[in-house]
């Protein structure tokens, strides 16, 4: 398998205590404002702005946690939660889902494929901050 060209900001060591966050989204303004509010907060983050490609990225380097997107070109986030379920190295990786859906059924539906919890845009910068803490230091299966 070939390299991602990218690696997360700030850090290419595996030793950086800091954790690691993967966003995948094709929303660029969304990904870049989140990306900095979160390394602004200290986190080392990965941006990719496909499914293919975070799945991608997610294999390579696994993150502590994956902020997924529902829809977006080449493979959709929901079949991104389905695949990183099926590879046992990253199986265990919480994905918080970020959406502008405002389907109401959509918080089950997402839970139920592996989700952990789910974001609604737009972003608001102190709610996504305490849900990534609580994801990465509450659940279990970020540990």
């Amino acid at each position: 398998m070939n390299r991602p060209s990218r690696s997360y900001t700030g850090s290419t060591k595996r030793s950086d205590t800091r954790r690691r966050l993967l966003i995948i989204d094709d929303d660029r303004a969304f990904v870049v404002l989140a990306a900095a509010i979160l390394r602004d907060a200290g986190y080392l983050v990965l941006e990719a702005y496909d499914a293919m490609q975070g799945f991608m990225y997610a294999q390579h380097d696994p993150p502590d946690l994956i902020l997924l997107d529902m829809l977006m070109p080449a493979g959709g986030g929901i079949n991104v939660l389905q695949k990183l379920h099926t590879v046992p190295h990253l199986a265990n990786i919480p994905v918080v889902v970020v959406t502008a859906s405002t389907d109401e059924d959509l918080d089950k539906t997402v839970r139920a494929a592996g989700a952990v919890n789910l974001l609604r845009k737009p972003l608001d910068r102190d709610r996504m901050l305490a849900l990534v803490r609580q994801v990465i230091y509450d659940n279990p299966k970020a540990e």
